[in-house]
């Protein structure tokens, strides 16, 4: 698509469509050949935990299904904000466009320093904090389907919420909203950090919503600082 105009309806759905097909198509390739590590990563994640059980006998298979597939959002990632950066630029203008080669490895860090945090500090110390609720005389046998749903809803979370600098930061260049407004709604925004937390973040457990919500709250602080300087 060309950059010097605006494009038409149509064209947008046709852009969104054929960026939908490029992702669902790096996706796949990518989990395929993901799937070929799964059984190591699993061990791997067993080990660092004491052992995992499988309490169906499609449990284990179907773990290993959701290892490839998180390895393939991985391996693709680059490919999907790509795409994803790609076609929000397009709706938004010209000059948001043009930035899209810097949004794109920014978004990538900062998608894989959220889950990097989940994956080597948040979970292990959250399930830490849940197994030690259990009463004396009471051993603990962690499911693996149970575990890597655990993981992988911690990690795709933490992921997207180290996103907010760079979406705040591309909404205010777009002109839609402004530091000065962000700043009055902080109170609010700090409840709704809270809450986003409560729904991403999976079960009861308190420790793995604060773990969420604070950072939240620290990158919403990063994009006002950020806005300064643009």
């Amino acid at each position: 698509m060309t950059e010097d105009r605006e494009m038409s309806l149509t064209e947008h759905l046709d852009e969104l469509r054929s960026r939908i097909l490029v992702s669902l198509a790096a996706f796949l390739a990518a989990s395929v050949a993901a799937w070929a590590a799964s059984a190591p990563v699993l061990t791997r994640i067993a080990d660092s935990v004491g052992g995992l059980v499988f309490l169906a006998p499609t449990e284990a298979f179907f773990a290993r299904l959701k290892v490839a597939a998180l390895g393939g959002l991985f391996l693709s990632l680059p490919v999907l904000l790509h795409e994803a950066w790609g076609f929000t630029a397009c709706a938004m203008g010209l000059e948001l466009r043009r930035a899209v080669r810097l949004l794109v490895p920014a978004s990538y860090v900062l998608f894989l320093g959220g889950a990097a945090i989940a994956v080597f500090l948040v979970v292990p110390a959250a399930v830490r904090v849940l197994v030690g609720f259990g009463p004396p005389g009471v051993r603990p046998m962690l499911s693996v389907g149970t575990y890597v749903d655990f993981l992988a809803c911690l990690s795709l979370a933490f992921g997207a919420v180290f996103q907010i600098p760079l979406v705040l930061i591309a909404l205010h260049k777009a002109g839609l909203v402004s530091r000065e407004w962000l700043a009055g709604k902080r109170e609010y925004v700090y409840l709704a950090a809270v809450a986003a937390a409560a729904v991403l973040t999976p079960g009861p457990d308190v420790f793995s919503q604060l773990a969420l919500a604070a950072p939240m709250v620290v990158l919403f602080e990063l994009a006002l600082l950020a806005m300064r300087f643009i």
